[in-house]
């Protein structure tokens, strides 16, 4: 198998600075949309990015504007075959100064890399924001997340787990029943089985649950639960490369989780802790951790970094 580029070792900061946002690695490139621009829990209609860019790794220092699309924070893309995926999330009707006015959107589109155009895809069957989602196989799965209609803070939270098949010419969502209410969570996937990771329940406590899916039976277990650490899985983000599950939560820790499903171990420590950000593969040793927010707000820059017990085999770029 031919060896994917490696990362450079810097990458340029992103072009806006935003949280809540979507990201996605695909083809040798880093792909981010949307996103909340403005200051924690102020909402408002010019504050939802609809912005999309894309960077090449294994260069690093020039974002390509792609075309800008509907406003969206909330909001995960997913990656398949030469498309990027954007599904759902929120954006505020209220201009600045205003009450409170969040939509939830069941908007599904895909970009085209090769033709650089946004397509329509089927809209998921109810609106959803503060979900995440991911391709396994040649299918598109969305978990978690709630439905806003005005109101900050009172949503529908939804109980199902939903699939979209990407293979066939004419697709349609599948509900799956969903055993958590939860937000805010991280969702990845690997060997057969879909991984949702902490956010806040329905009750609003912040969790640490783990929860796996088995595509082939349709059955649901419970994974070893997150490492302690502030606001718990709130706000984390996870994903899998070569097989391996990584999470990334407010306390800065990346842990990987261990071959026999058994617990978590710190493989790294981020330089600049943050949450509401997104983890990314770069290459098949690198991972980026990218944007998000800490202490001091929000946070434009890329770390790039080798999880312990990669460095010994890594080649070229990374630290």
């Amino acid at each position: 198998m031919q060896e994917s580029p490696s990362p450079a070792s810097i990458l340029a900061p992103m072009p806006e600075a935003v949280t809540s946002f979507g990201a996605v690695s695909h083809d040798g490139w880093l792909y981010v949309m949307g996103g909340h621009k403005g200051e924690r829990h102020e909402y408002s209609a010019p504050m939802v990015s609809g912005a999309f860019h894309r960077l090449k790794l294994s260069e690093g220092t020039t974002w390509e504007t792609l075309p800008a699309a509907e406003p969206a924070q909330g909001m995960p893309l997913a990656a398949h075959g030469h498309y990027v995926y954007r599904i759902g999330g929120m954006a505020a009707r209220n201009s600045p100064g205003e009450k409170s006015d969040l939509h939830s959107k069941d908007l599904v589109a895909r970009f085209d890399s090769r033709k650089g155009v946004w397509e329509p895809m089927p809209p998921m069957p109810e609106p959803r924001s503060s979900h995440d989602a991911v391709v396994l196989g040649d299918t598109l799965y969305v978990g978690g997340g709630w439905t806003l209609a005005g109101s900050s803070g009172k949503g529908v939270w939804r109980d199902a787990l939903l699939a979209l098949n990407l293979a066939v010419s004419s697709p349609k969502w599948e509900a799956i029943p969903q055993p958590f209410r939860r937000r805010a969570l991280a969702m990845t996937g690997t060997g057969g089985r879909l991984y949702c990771l902490g956010g806040i329940d329905s009750e609003g406590s912040t969790s640490s649950e783990v929860d796996i899916y088995e595509v082939t039976t349709g059955k649901w277990s419970k994974g070893p639960e997150l490492p302690p650490g502030p606001m718990k899985g709130f706000g984390c983000s996870a994903i899998a490369q070569g097989g391996i599950i990584y999470f990334s939560g407010m306390k800065g820790d990346v842990c990987r989780l261990e071959a026999d499903g058994s617990g978590w171990t710190v493989v790294g420590k981020l330089a600049h802790a943050r949450f509401f950000h997104r983890l990314v593969p770069a290459g098949t040793r690198h991972l980026v951790a990218a944007g998000g927010e800490d202490s001091e707000g929000k946070r434009r820059d890329l770390e790039v970094f080798i999880p312990a017990g990669l460095q010994e085999v890594a080649i070229g770029g990374g630290r």
